[in-house]
C-alpha cells in the first residue's frame, strides 16, 4: 500500500480539526438523508447518540470519539499526535462557539495508540483517551462479534456518527449517516481508483454514493445494530480526498476487542464491575441511566415478566386425578 495518498478525517490534517439508541435509529437516519443533505456527508443531525463526542484540546474538538466506558474514549489513533495533543473530550449536539447549550468538557488525563498502528497504511488507527472523571452520558456497547464478509455484515447499514465537516466546509454539529460497508479487510480490490485501497485485516472499506464521513469525523463510530441497540463495530479512519467517494474504517470488533481496547479499559476502570466488559452487570441497569454498556439490550428493551398461571389452574394442577 505503498504511494497511497490518505486523508486522513481530522481537523489537524487540515491545519497540518442515555445509551439507548433510537427505536428507528438506522431507518429515521435513512429518511432524514433524503430531506436534508449535510456533513457527515449526505447526513443528517443527530440528537440521540450522546457517546459521540468531540476529541480535542483547550481550543476545541478536532476529531471525533465514543465513549465506550465511563472514563474511556476510543477514538483513532492517528488524532493522536506524537507526545500528546487530545486533552479534552466534549460532549454535546453542537460544539460550535456559541452554541444554544454548550457542551460538557471532561479533561483527559492521558492516550495510547494502538502499537500495530501504522501510520503510513492507517492499520489499526486505533487509540484509546482516559478521562479524568466519569463522562457525563452513558457509553456505547461493543460489538463482540468477528467481523467477516458475509451478509450480516456487508450489506446492513451502519450508522456513522462524527462532529465532522459538512459540504459548506463549516460544522462541529454532532451528524450522522447510514450506509453500509462494502468489504471487511484485507481486501485487495476495493479504493484502487482513489487511493483508499487496498485495505488489511484491521479495516473495513465503505462506498455509498451520496453519503460519505470527512474531516473531523476520525475517530467517530460505526455502529451496526444487534438486539435492538446499537453496537460500536469500528471508527472513522480515512477516506477520498474530496470526500465524495469512499471511506476507510478501523475494525472495533472481537479481534481488536480483546488484543487493545479490553485490556485498556480494564487497566483504567479496574476494580468497576460496570465497566464495559463484555458481561452485564444487573446491579449495574438501575435507575433511568444505562452504567454498564453490556446491559444495553436489557435496559433499552425490557422484557415483561413471565405470565403467573391463575390460581385456579395452579389447584387443578395439585388436584389428585379422578382416574
Amino acid at each position: 500500500m505503498s504511494g497511497r495518498r490518505l486523508r486522513p478525517l481530522s481537523l489537524l490534517a487540515l491545519a497540518a480539526l442515555s445509551g439507548c439508541a433510537p427505536r428507528d435509529a438506522l431507518e429515521g437516519a435513512a429518511e432524514r438523508v433524503g430531506e436534508h443533505r449535510a456533513a457527515i456527508l449526505g447526513g443528517a443531525l443527530d440528537a440521540a447518540r450522546d457517546y459521540a463526542v468531540g476529541v480535542g484540546d483547550e481550543g476545541g474538538a478536532f476529531c471525533s470519539g465514543v465513549l465506550v466506558a465511563r472514563r474511556v474514549v476510543l477514538t483513532a489513533a492517528h488524532c493522536l499526535e506524537p507526545g500528546g495533543g487530545i486533552t479534552r473530550i466534549y460532549f454535546g449536539e453542537d460544539l460550535r462557539p456559541g452554541a444554544a447549550r454548550p457542551p460538557a468538557v471532561v479533561r483527559a488525563v492521558a492516550a495510547v495508540r494502538h502499537p500495530g498502528f501504522d501510520e503510513a497504511t492507517f492499520s489499526s488507527d486505533l487509540a484509546i483517551v482516559e478521562l479524568a472523571a466519569a463522562a457525563p452520558v452513558a457509553p456505547a456497547p461493543l460489538l463482540r462479534e468477528t467481523l467477516d464478509g458475509g451478509p450480516r455484515y456487508v450489506g446492513p447499514r451502519l450508522a456513522f456518527v462524527g462532529h465532522g465537516i459538512d459540504e459548506a466546509g463549516t460544522s462541529l454539529a454532532r451528524r450522522v449517516a447510514a450506509f453500509p460497508i462494502a468489504a471487511v479487510g484485507p481486501a485487495d480490490d476495493v479504493g484502487l481508483d482513489t487511493d483508499s485501497g487496498p485495505i488489511d485485516a484491521t479495516q473495513l472499506y465503505a462506498r455509498s454514493p451520496g453519503a460519505n464521513t470527512c474531516f473531523g469525523d476520525s475517530g467517530g463510530p460505526a455502529l451496526l445494530v444487534r438486539g435492538g441497540v446499537e453496537r460500536v463495530a469500528g471508527v472513522i479512519s480515512y477516506g477520498d480526498a474530496h470526500c465524495e467517494i469512499d471511506g476507510v474504517s478501523a475494525r472495533a470488533d472481537a479481534p481488536a476487542i480483546e488484543a487493545f481496547i479490553q485490556p485498556e479499559i480494564d487497566r483504567i476502570e479496574a476494580g468497576d464491575p460496570c465497566r464495559g466488559d463484555g458481561i452485564c452487570d444487573g446491579s449495574c441497569d438501575v435507575g433511568p441511566t444505562l452504567t454498564d454498556p453490556d446491559c444495553a439490550e436489557a435496559h433499552c428493551h425490557p422484557r415483561p415478566p413471565p405470565a403467573q398461571p391463575s390460581l385456579r389452574v395452579r389447584q387443578a394442577a395439585a388436584s389428585p386425578s379422578p382416574f
